[in-house]
Protein backbone atom coordinates (compact mmCIF):
# COMPACT_ATOMS: atom_id res chain seq x y z
CA UNK A 1 0.00 0.00 0.00
CA UNK A 2 1.29 3.48 -0.91
CA UNK A 3 0.28 7.04 -0.12
CA UNK A 4 -1.52 7.08 -3.46
CA UNK A 5 -3.69 4.16 -2.31
CA UNK A 6 -4.86 6.26 0.64
CA UNK A 7 -5.49 9.52 -1.22
CA UNK A 8 -9.09 10.54 -1.92
CA UNK A 9 -10.16 9.60 -5.42
CA UNK A 10 -10.54 12.52 -7.81
CA UNK A 11 -12.14 10.77 -10.81
CA UNK A 12 -15.42 9.89 -9.13
CA UNK A 13 -18.15 8.10 -11.05
CA UNK A 14 -21.72 9.23 -10.34
CA UNK A 15 -22.99 7.57 -7.19
CA UNK A 16 -25.62 4.83 -7.44
CA UNK A 17 -27.66 5.82 -4.40
CA UNK A 18 -29.24 2.39 -3.92
CA UNK A 19 -25.92 0.48 -3.97
CA UNK A 20 -23.58 -0.07 -1.03
CA UNK A 21 -20.66 -2.33 -0.09
CA UNK A 22 -20.03 -4.47 2.99
CA UNK A 23 -16.29 -4.18 3.35
CA UNK A 24 -13.95 -7.05 4.33
CA UNK A 25 -16.35 -9.46 5.95
CA UNK A 26 -14.84 -11.91 8.42
CA UNK A 27 -11.25 -11.93 9.59
CA UNK A 28 -8.52 -9.53 8.51
CA UNK A 29 -4.82 -10.09 8.10
CA UNK A 30 -4.18 -6.33 8.28
CA UNK A 31 -6.35 -3.35 9.16
CA UNK A 32 -4.54 -1.41 6.43
CA UNK A 33 -6.54 -3.42 3.86
CA UNK A 34 -9.73 -1.56 4.68
CA UNK A 35 -9.09 2.14 4.07
CA UNK A 36 -8.19 1.78 0.35
CA UNK A 37 -11.46 -0.15 -0.09
CA UNK A 38 -13.36 3.01 0.84
CA UNK A 39 -11.41 5.13 -1.62
CA UNK A 40 -12.12 2.64 -4.40
CA UNK A 41 -15.77 2.30 -3.44
CA UNK A 42 -16.28 6.03 -3.73
CA UNK A 43 -14.40 6.13 -7.03
CA UNK A 44 -16.59 3.52 -8.75
CA UNK A 45 -19.85 5.11 -7.59
CA UNK A 46 -20.86 3.06 -4.55
CA UNK A 47 -22.92 5.29 -2.27
CA UNK A 48 -22.31 3.73 1.14
CA UNK A 49 -19.89 1.40 2.85
CA UNK A 50 -20.79 -0.87 5.77
CA UNK A 51 -18.29 -2.28 8.30
CA UNK A 52 -19.00 -4.89 10.96
CA UNK A 53 -16.85 -4.52 14.03
CA UNK A 54 -14.65 -7.33 15.29
CA UNK A 55 -12.71 -7.17 18.54
CA UNK A 56 -9.23 -7.56 17.08
CA UNK A 57 -8.26 -5.69 13.88
CA UNK A 58 -11.64 -4.11 13.06
CA UNK A 59 -12.44 -1.57 15.75
CA UNK A 60 -15.15 0.52 14.15
CA UNK A 61 -14.18 4.01 15.25
CA UNK A 62 -10.60 3.76 14.02
CA UNK A 63 -11.42 2.28 10.62
CA UNK A 64 -14.48 4.41 9.91
CA UNK A 65 -12.54 7.53 10.83
CA UNK A 66 -9.72 6.51 8.51
CA UNK A 67 -12.12 5.83 5.67
CA UNK A 68 -13.99 9.08 6.21
CA UNK A 69 -10.75 11.06 6.16
CA UNK A 70 -9.88 9.65 2.72
CA UNK A 71 -13.29 10.12 1.10
CA UNK A 72 -15.58 13.06 0.48
CA UNK A 73 -19.13 11.86 -0.20
CA UNK A 74 -19.14 8.16 0.73
CA UNK A 75 -21.61 7.34 3.47
CA UNK A 76 -20.25 5.03 6.17
CA UNK A 77 -22.05 2.74 8.57
CA UNK A 78 -21.68 -0.04 11.12
CA UNK A 79 -23.31 -3.36 10.31
CA UNK A 80 -23.38 -4.18 13.08
CA UNK A 81 -22.13 -2.61 16.28
CA UNK A 82 -23.09 -4.53 19.41
CA UNK A 83 -24.42 -1.91 21.86
CA UNK A 84 -23.04 -3.60 24.97
CA UNK A 85 -19.50 -3.38 23.60
CA UNK A 86 -19.43 0.26 24.75
CA UNK A 87 -20.84 2.53 27.36
CA UNK A 88 -23.87 4.34 25.90
CA UNK A 89 -22.03 7.67 25.96
CA UNK A 90 -19.14 6.22 23.93
CA UNK A 91 -21.55 4.97 21.28
CA UNK A 92 -23.13 8.40 21.12
CA UNK A 93 -19.68 9.97 20.90
CA UNK A 94 -18.80 7.75 17.92
CA UNK A 95 -21.76 9.12 15.99
CA UNK A 96 -21.35 12.76 16.93
CA UNK A 97 -17.59 12.72 16.35
CA UNK A 98 -17.96 11.15 12.92
CA UNK A 99 -20.46 13.85 11.90
CA UNK A 100 -18.50 16.70 13.44
CA UNK A 101 -15.19 15.64 11.88
CA UNK A 102 -16.33 14.44 8.44
CA UNK A 103 -19.82 15.77 7.82
CA UNK A 104 -23.16 13.98 8.22
CA UNK A 105 -22.27 10.74 6.48
CA UNK A 106 -22.41 8.21 9.33
CA UNK A 107 -25.06 5.53 9.94
CA UNK A 108 -25.09 3.66 13.25
CA UNK A 109 -26.17 0.06 12.66
CA UNK A 110 -26.96 -1.76 15.90
CA UNK A 111 -27.47 -5.50 16.30
CA UNK A 112 -27.86 -8.15 18.98
CA UNK A 113 -25.05 -10.20 17.39
CA UNK A 114 -24.59 -13.97 17.68
CA UNK A 115 -24.53 -15.63 21.08
CA UNK A 116 -21.23 -17.45 20.67
CA UNK A 117 -19.45 -14.33 19.42
CA UNK A 118 -20.78 -12.20 22.26
CA UNK A 119 -19.87 -14.79 24.87
CA UNK A 120 -16.38 -15.20 23.47
CA UNK A 121 -15.81 -11.48 24.06
CA UNK A 122 -17.04 -11.84 27.67
CA UNK A 123 -19.98 -9.59 26.88
CA UNK A 124 -23.57 -10.17 27.94
CA UNK A 125 -26.33 -10.99 25.47
CA UNK A 126 -29.07 -8.43 25.05
CA UNK A 127 -32.81 -8.60 24.56
CA UNK A 128 -35.04 -7.01 21.95
CA UNK A 129 -36.44 -4.81 24.72
CA UNK A 130 -32.99 -3.42 25.39
CA UNK A 131 -32.25 -2.85 21.72
CA UNK A 132 -35.56 -1.00 21.33
CA UNK A 133 -34.53 1.69 23.83
CA UNK A 134 -31.25 2.67 22.17
CA UNK A 135 -32.54 4.92 19.35
CA UNK A 136 -34.36 7.25 21.75
CA UNK A 137 -31.49 7.34 24.24
CA UNK A 138 -28.91 8.14 21.57
CA UNK A 139 -31.03 10.81 19.91
CA UNK A 140 -31.61 12.52 23.24
CA UNK A 141 -27.87 12.63 23.89
CA UNK A 142 -27.16 13.94 20.39
CA UNK A 143 -29.80 16.64 20.95
CA UNK A 144 -27.99 17.85 24.07
CA UNK A 145 -30.50 16.53 26.60
CA UNK A 146 -29.63 15.27 30.06
CA UNK A 147 -30.77 11.65 30.21
CA UNK A 148 -32.28 9.98 33.25
CA UNK A 149 -33.13 6.38 32.49
CA UNK A 150 -33.61 3.10 34.33
CA UNK A 151 -34.56 0.20 32.08
CA UNK A 152 -33.34 -2.71 29.95
CA UNK A 153 -30.46 -0.65 28.48
CA UNK A 154 -29.01 0.26 31.89
CA UNK A 155 -29.36 2.92 34.54
CA UNK A 156 -28.28 6.52 33.92
CA UNK A 157 -28.61 9.77 35.88
CA UNK A 158 -27.83 13.06 34.28
CA UNK A 159 -26.01 11.47 31.36
CA UNK A 160 -25.19 14.15 28.80
CA UNK A 161 -22.72 15.40 26.22
CA UNK A 162 -21.02 18.70 26.99
CA UNK A 163 -20.51 19.45 23.28
CA UNK A 164 -22.88 18.36 20.54
CA UNK A 165 -22.89 18.41 16.74
CA UNK A 166 -25.29 21.12 15.54
CA UNK A 167 -26.28 19.36 12.31
CA UNK A 168 -28.44 16.29 11.63
CA UNK A 169 -28.07 13.31 13.92
CA UNK A 170 -26.77 10.00 12.54
CA UNK A 171 -29.39 7.61 11.25
CA UNK A 172 -29.81 4.42 13.28
CA UNK A 173 -30.39 1.04 11.62
CA UNK A 174 -31.36 -2.31 13.09
CA UNK A 175 -29.17 -5.17 11.84
CA UNK A 176 -31.18 -8.40 11.93
CA UNK A 177 -32.33 -11.52 10.10
CA UNK A 178 -35.74 -10.05 9.41
CA UNK A 179 -38.02 -12.18 11.56
CA UNK A 180 -41.39 -10.85 12.78
CA UNK A 181 -40.18 -9.79 16.24
CA UNK A 182 -37.02 -8.09 14.98
CA UNK A 183 -38.99 -6.26 12.31
CA UNK A 184 -41.58 -5.09 14.81
CA UNK A 185 -38.87 -3.64 17.05
CA UNK A 186 -37.23 -1.88 14.10
CA UNK A 187 -40.49 -0.35 12.97
CA UNK A 188 -41.89 0.68 16.35
CA UNK A 189 -38.71 1.74 18.20
CA UNK A 190 -37.84 4.48 15.73
CA UNK A 191 -35.04 2.91 13.73
CA UNK A 192 -34.42 4.69 10.43
CA UNK A 193 -33.71 1.51 8.53
CA UNK A 194 -33.07 -2.21 8.62
CA UNK A 195 -29.95 -3.99 7.44
CA UNK A 196 -30.88 -7.61 6.76
CA UNK A 197 -28.50 -10.55 6.44
CA UNK A 198 -26.91 -12.15 3.37
CA UNK A 199 -28.24 -15.37 1.84
CA UNK A 200 -31.90 -14.46 2.27
CA UNK A 201 -34.19 -15.70 -0.47
CA UNK A 202 -36.47 -13.41 -2.44
CA UNK A 203 -39.44 -14.75 -0.51
CA UNK A 204 -37.68 -14.16 2.81
CA UNK A 205 -36.94 -10.53 1.91
CA UNK A 206 -40.53 -10.06 0.75
CA UNK A 207 -41.76 -11.50 4.06
CA UNK A 208 -39.49 -9.22 6.10
CA UNK A 209 -40.67 -6.17 4.19
CA UNK A 210 -44.26 -7.24 4.83
CA UNK A 211 -43.56 -7.56 8.58
CA UNK A 212 -41.98 -4.08 8.58
CA UNK A 213 -44.84 -2.48 6.69
CA UNK A 214 -47.48 -4.05 8.91
CA UNK A 215 -45.69 -2.92 12.08
CA UNK A 216 -45.31 0.60 10.70
CA UNK A 217 -48.98 0.80 9.84
CA UNK A 218 -49.97 -0.37 13.34
CA UNK A 219 -48.23 2.63 14.91
CA UNK A 220 -49.15 5.12 12.20
CA UNK A 221 -45.70 5.28 10.67
CA UNK A 222 -45.14 5.70 6.95
CA UNK A 223 -43.51 2.41 5.82
CA UNK A 224 -41.51 4.38 3.25
CA UNK A 225 -39.67 6.07 6.13
CA UNK A 226 -37.93 2.78 6.98
CA UNK A 227 -35.15 1.95 4.50
CA UNK A 228 -34.43 -1.73 3.85
CA UNK A 229 -30.88 -2.77 2.96
CA UNK A 230 -30.33 -6.28 1.57
CA UNK A 231 -26.74 -7.56 1.47
CA UNK A 232 -25.98 -10.03 -1.32
CA UNK A 233 -22.73 -11.87 -1.87
CA UNK A 234 -21.49 -10.43 -5.14
CA UNK A 235 -19.17 -12.30 -7.49
CA UNK A 236 -19.89 -10.83 -10.94
CA UNK A 237 -18.02 -12.64 -13.71
CA UNK A 238 -15.53 -14.10 -11.22
CA UNK A 239 -14.01 -17.54 -11.64
CA UNK A 240 -15.72 -20.41 -9.86
CA UNK A 241 -13.12 -20.85 -7.12
CA UNK A 242 -13.22 -17.21 -6.09
CA UNK A 243 -17.00 -17.11 -6.27
CA UNK A 244 -17.24 -20.16 -4.02
CA UNK A 245 -14.78 -18.61 -1.58
CA UNK A 246 -17.07 -15.60 -1.34
CA UNK A 247 -20.31 -17.60 -1.12
CA UNK A 248 -19.82 -21.14 0.18
CA UNK A 249 -16.80 -20.54 2.40
CA UNK A 250 -18.46 -17.54 3.99
CA UNK A 251 -21.53 -19.63 4.71
CA UNK A 252 -19.33 -22.15 6.52
CA UNK A 253 -18.44 -19.46 9.06
CA UNK A 254 -22.15 -18.77 9.54
CA UNK A 255 -23.20 -22.40 9.90
CA UNK A 256 -20.51 -22.93 12.52
CA UNK A 257 -22.44 -20.61 14.83
CA UNK A 258 -25.00 -22.38 17.05
CA UNK A 259 -28.57 -21.71 16.02
CA UNK A 260 -27.83 -19.96 12.75
CA UNK A 261 -28.68 -22.89 10.49
CA UNK A 262 -32.00 -23.15 12.30
CA UNK A 263 -32.58 -19.41 11.87
CA UNK A 264 -31.94 -19.60 8.13
CA UNK A 265 -34.22 -22.64 7.94
CA UNK A 266 -37.04 -20.62 9.51
CA UNK A 267 -36.51 -17.55 7.38
CA UNK A 268 -35.73 -19.22 4.05
CA UNK A 269 -37.60 -22.51 4.36
CA UNK A 270 -34.34 -24.45 3.92
CA UNK A 271 -33.92 -28.01 5.12
CA UNK A 272 -31.77 -27.57 8.22
CA UNK A 273 -30.45 -31.14 7.93
CA UNK A 274 -28.42 -30.12 4.87
CA UNK A 275 -26.18 -28.17 7.25
CA UNK A 276 -25.29 -31.28 9.31
CA UNK A 277 -22.33 -32.41 7.14
CA UNK A 278 -20.75 -28.97 7.53
CA UNK A 279 -21.29 -28.87 11.28
CA UNK A 280 -19.90 -32.38 11.67
CA UNK A 281 -16.76 -31.66 9.66
CA UNK A 282 -13.57 -31.74 11.81
CA UNK A 283 -12.84 -28.07 11.08
CA UNK A 284 -16.19 -27.05 12.53
CA UNK A 285 -17.32 -29.66 15.08
CA UNK A 286 -17.03 -29.18 18.81
CA UNK A 287 -16.18 -25.49 19.02
CA UNK A 288 -18.62 -22.81 17.85
CA UNK A 289 -15.81 -20.25 17.49
CA UNK A 290 -13.30 -22.57 15.84
CA UNK A 291 -13.99 -21.67 12.23
CA UNK A 292 -14.44 -17.96 12.81
CA UNK A 293 -11.37 -17.58 15.01
CA UNK A 294 -8.89 -20.03 13.48
CA UNK A 295 -9.41 -19.96 9.73
CA UNK A 296 -9.52 -17.40 6.97
CA UNK A 297 -12.02 -17.86 4.20
CA UNK A 298 -9.50 -19.24 1.71
CA UNK A 299 -8.70 -22.05 4.17
CA UNK A 300 -12.31 -23.28 4.15
CA UNK A 301 -12.71 -24.19 0.49
CA UNK A 302 -12.68 -27.94 1.11
CA UNK A 303 -15.46 -27.94 3.72
CA UNK A 304 -17.25 -25.30 1.63
CA UNK A 305 -17.90 -27.99 -0.98
CA UNK A 306 -20.52 -29.35 1.43
CA UNK A 307 -22.61 -26.17 1.32
CA UNK A 308 -25.61 -26.74 -0.98
CA UNK A 309 -25.40 -24.86 -4.27
CA UNK A 310 -29.17 -24.43 -4.18
CA UNK A 311 -28.73 -22.22 -1.12
CA UNK A 312 -25.96 -20.05 -2.50
CA UNK A 313 -26.58 -19.24 -6.15
CA UNK A 314 -30.22 -18.03 -5.92
CA UNK A 315 -29.35 -15.71 -3.01
CA UNK A 316 -26.13 -14.24 -4.50
CA UNK A 317 -25.01 -12.17 -7.47
CA UNK A 318 -23.04 -14.44 -9.81
CA UNK A 319 -22.46 -15.09 -13.48
CA UNK A 320 -22.72 -12.41 -16.14
CA UNK A 321 -23.26 -8.73 -15.39
CA UNK A 322 -26.70 -8.99 -17.01
CA UNK A 323 -27.60 -11.89 -14.73
CA UNK A 324 -26.44 -9.94 -11.66
CA UNK A 325 -28.43 -6.87 -12.71
CA UNK A 326 -31.54 -9.03 -13.14
CA UNK A 327 -31.08 -10.50 -9.65
CA UNK A 328 -30.64 -7.05 -8.14
CA UNK A 329 -33.82 -5.90 -9.87
CA UNK A 330 -35.72 -8.88 -8.48
CA UNK A 331 -34.64 -8.10 -4.91
CA UNK A 332 -35.52 -4.45 -5.37
CA UNK A 333 -38.96 -5.56 -6.56
CA UNK A 334 -39.25 -7.71 -3.41
CA UNK A 335 -38.91 -4.58 -1.29
CA UNK A 336 -35.19 -3.84 -0.92
CA UNK A 337 -34.38 -0.12 -1.07
CA UNK A 338 -30.63 -0.70 -1.21
CA UNK A 339 -28.52 -3.62 -2.42
CA UNK A 340 -25.28 -4.09 -0.52
CA UNK A 341 -22.49 -5.99 -2.28
CA UNK A 342 -21.10 -8.46 0.23
CA UNK A 343 -17.86 -10.43 0.29
CA UNK A 344 -16.10 -8.95 -2.73
CA UNK A 345 -14.19 -5.72 -3.28
CA UNK A 346 -15.30 -2.45 -4.81
CA UNK A 347 -13.05 -3.02 -7.80
CA UNK A 348 -14.58 -6.43 -8.47
CA UNK A 349 -17.99 -4.75 -8.61
CA UNK A 350 -17.07 -1.70 -10.70
CA UNK A 351 -18.61 -3.03 -13.91
CA UNK A 352 -21.76 -4.12 -12.07
CA UNK A 353 -22.18 -0.69 -10.46
CA UNK A 354 -21.87 0.94 -13.88
CA UNK A 355 -24.36 -1.46 -15.46
CA UNK A 356 -26.86 -0.93 -12.65
CA UNK A 357 -26.49 2.84 -12.89
CA UNK A 358 -26.94 2.72 -16.67
CA UNK A 359 -30.08 0.61 -16.24
CA UNK A 360 -31.60 3.21 -13.93
CA UNK A 361 -30.82 5.95 -16.43
CA UNK A 362 -32.59 4.19 -19.34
Amino acid sequence: MTATDLAPATDLAPAAEDVSLYVRGGRLRSSAEVVPDAVEAERVGIARLWLSERYDLKEAGVLLGGMAARTTRLKLGTAALFPRSRNLLLTAALGSTMHSAFGPRFTLGLGRSMSAYVQNANLTEMSFAELADYPDLLRRLWAGESVDYDGPAGSYRGLHMADTYPGPAPEIYSVCLGGPKACRVAATAGFDGVYLQPFMTLEAVHNSVSYLRSACEEVGRDPASLRVVVPMVSAPELDDERARAYMHARMVTYLGQPGLAEAYARVNGWDRRLADPIREHPLVAGDPDRVDHHFHRDQLLEVAKLVPDEWMYPTSLTGSIDNCVASMAAYRAAGADEICFYGSTAGENAALVAAWRDRAAD
